[in-house]
């Protein structure tokens, strides 16, 4: 195989939500294909889709939680980071569960409320927390998958 990792682990089109339409979609919908996770500072909302080992993930950073356009590109970059090295698992556990995933990543606080004293610390805290919270999406996801068969073999 050639090619430097950073080619392996690649965040094409295919893998983005782009419709604001498709995020509608997954912040209105509660059900048993829905979860939400949650960490220090950003907000996962999770929606299980038919097609198989496919997931999408989306960004979405505001102006009221990162007033500076150089911000919000900080924190779209460390979370676009987080879940491309994270994809490849993912759609591991999927495709045992024959299904596929679409995530919807959220800022949810503000950046001033983070007491970042420069970029860099900044650039450090949202890496470490994007990692955690897609570490608990992965971990939620096979769950789910771990529990699936319990509940086929009730019916």
């Amino acid at each position: 195989m050639t090619g430097s990792p950073a080619e392996n682990y690649g965040f094409p089109r295919s893998s983005r939500l782009i419709k604001s339409a498709d995020f509608g979609v997954i912040l209105r919908t509660r059900n048993a294909q829905s979860f939400r996770v949650h960490s220090a500072y950003f907000t996962a909302g999770c929606l299980e889709n038919s097609e198989l080992c496919r997931v999408r993930v989306g960004i979405t950073v505001g102006k009221r939680n990162a007033p500076l356009s150089v911000d919000r590109a900080i924190v779209k970059r460390a979370l676009r980071e987080a879940a491309r090295l994270r994809l490849p698992e993912l759609r591991e556990i999927l495709a045992s569960r024959n299904c596929g995933l679409d995530i919807s990543l959220r800022l949810k606080t503000e950046l001033s409320s983070l007491g970042a004293s420069s970029r860099s610390s900044l650039k450090e805290k949202l890496h470490a927390d994007a990692a955690v919270l897609l570490e608990t999406v992965v971990r939620r996801a096979d769950q789910r998958r771990k529990a699936q068969p319990a509940k086929e073999g009730k019916i």
